[in-house]
């Protein structure tokens, strides 16, 4: 689950956001719309390509430390 910080552009300021409740991510001309579960809608000044970047990049971070501390990986 991991949390991504985003800013906000109608009301200012950062949102911090689980990744697992995003339904999908909306580009319309130069605003991102982040869709979630329950109806909520947020504006971020992020673009697609930052928000997903983020995301992947947490994910591949925690499977990378899962496997180091399983001991899979030669010392």
């Amino acid at each position: 689950m991991p949390l991504i910080k985003l800013s906000r552009i109608n009301r200012g300021g950062e949102i911090v956001i689980s990744s697992e409740h995003i339904l999908f991510v909306e580009v319309e001309s130069k605003t991102t719309t982040i869709h979630m579960v329950g109806g909520l809608l947020f504006s971020v000044e992020e673009p697609l390509d930052s928000i997903a970047i983020k995301i992947e990049s947490i994910e591949t971070a925690r499977i990378q430390n899962a496997i180091q501390k399983s001991g899979l990986t030669g010392k």
